[in-house]
């Protein structure tokens, strides 16, 4: 499989579909191309196993595990306290394991934010305007082999940029031969200047403006309108949230657990991409 090599010719979502349905394990390597005299080039790093994303590796800004429990109200202050000290005295564990072990926090909890947290480092990496692209096919690191369920497409494939989508499809050419423009383009006009259909339009919120596709679907896992405020997206995550903590379906047979904790998950992330 031939990725191009440049992430300005294609975007990180047509990388990670093309990825996916060849249901690949390895990393996926972004290098920027460009850094301020004498720092160090930023590399990232998506892991990937059989095509869904199971970490990511970036020095862009994300919230530790712990300040983003406690944010959201499921880590309290003594226990925050506790898992810093544990840090600060140089316990080599991941934060997660460090609150599930110490029993700061409940294991379900833990895994639902560090699916949240996993989803925010790959949502700044769609930030990226341009990289160097490589890809190392391997077994997954040990960084991606946290006992966490991998991001499943909805989370890093629907409603994010295509390359198609960039440029207006009035200024969409196929400059190429037919021949090749059907090599590199599976049901490209055969007739060179010909134009692609339009794609279909997002959704508009109350004042008119279009709604990523993602923050709509976030809106619909809260049961939310397109006219949904802040507040009532606080709201809605705190009810939800409040009704599917683990702690509330203790004695619950394994199924319902399971069942809860991926709801869960999914309200988590929403709540995010609906704040970020």
């Amino acid at each position: 499989m031939i990725l191009p090599s440049r992430l300005s010719a294609t975007t990180l979502g047509d990388l990670l579909g093309r990825l996916y349905r060849q249901r690949t394990t390895g990393t996926l390597e972004l290098t920027d191309l460009w850094a301020p005299p004498g720092a160090a080039t930023s590399r990232h790093k998506i892991h990937l196993a059989s095509g869904l994303v199971a970490g990511v590796e970036t020095s862009l800004p994300a919230p530790p595990l712990g300040e983003l429990l406690r944010r959201e109200g499921f880590l309290a202050d003594p226990a925050f306290r506790a898992l810093l000290r544990r840090l600060g005295d140089g316990d080599p564990r991941p934060s997660g394991e460090i609150l599930v072990a110490e029993r700061l926090a409940d294991p379900a909890t833990v895994e639902a934010a560090l699916r949240v947290q996993l989803r925010m480092k790959l949502d700044a990496l769609f930030g990226l305007q341009d990289a160097a692209v490589a890809f190392h096919t391997a077994r997954p690191t040990k960084v991606s082999a946290r006992r966490i369920h991998p991001l499943e497409p909805p989370d890093f494939l629907v409603g994010r940029p295509r390359f198609r989508d960039l440029v207006p499809a009035s200024e969409v050419r196929y400059r190429r031969a037919p021949a090749r423009a059907q090599r590199f383009y599976p049901g490209a006009p055969k007739a060179d200047g010909e134009r692609r259909a339009e794609p279909p339009r997002a959704s508009s919120s109350r004042f008119g403006h279009p709604i990523p596709e993602a923050k709509r679907r976030a809106l619909e896992k809260l049961g939310l309108s397109e006219t949904a405020g802040a507040d009532d997206v606080r709201r809605a995550f705190r009810k939800l949230a409040i009704e599917l903590h683990p702690d509330r379906h203790a004695t619950a047979p394994a199924a319902t657990r399971d069942r809860n904790a991926a709801r869960f998950a999914e309200v988590s992330a929403a709540y995010h991409v609906l704040v970020a």
